[in-house]
């Protein structure tokens, strides 16, 4: 049996846009909170891909919510390159991907030559909380070894 893991950085970055008011100390915060993502086990014999599903929650105050716009980027992780992330057990790795769409087709990345990162708008009526999906795959019949696979990805929200 194999388990996979990733694990996950935050840092959060300021971009002028629509949160200029936040110059005021504490005018603004962001957080964010991830549940795991977590693959489980990996049959190399399998011809299906083996999926999970993590969710990411933002949470920022603004002076302006109808006016509060954010993206959130994924970096390639250890491999890096987003359009071949790898886990690694020891030297040995395992390829997956993390996406933006159920699809799976658009890679979450950082904008910088591997995926696309993704903009998020706070609802009009409410800044509180924004939810994203992190789509994860690991492509079936890997010639994977036996043990515990993980990688390390750094999130980046940008306000």
């Amino acid at each position: 049996m194999i388990v996979r893991l990733l694990l996950f950085i935050v840092a959060l970055g300021w971009s002028a846009a629509a949160w200029s008011a936040c110059s005021t100390p504490g005018a603004c915060s962001c957080s964010i909170s991830l549940t795991s993502l977590a693959f489980g086990p990996y049959n190399t014999q399998s011809s299906t891909p083996t999926d999970t599903v993590g969710t990411l929650s933002v949470f920022c105050s603004s002076p302006d919510p109808s006016n509060s716009t954010f993206s959130v980027a994924l970096s390639p992780g250890g491999s890096g390159d987003a359009n071949a992330r790898a886990m690694l057990s020891g030297s040995h790795p395992l390829y997956y991907n993390l996406y933006t769409n159920a699809a799976r087709t658009i890679i979450w990345g950082d904008d910088s030559g591997g995926g696309e990162s993704v903009a998020a708008n706070f609802p009009t009526t409410s800044r509180s909380m924004v939810r994203l999906s992190i789509y994860g795959r690991i492509p079936a019949q890997q010639n994977a070894w036996v043990g515990s696979y993980h990688d390390l990805v750094t999130v980046t929200v940008s306000y």
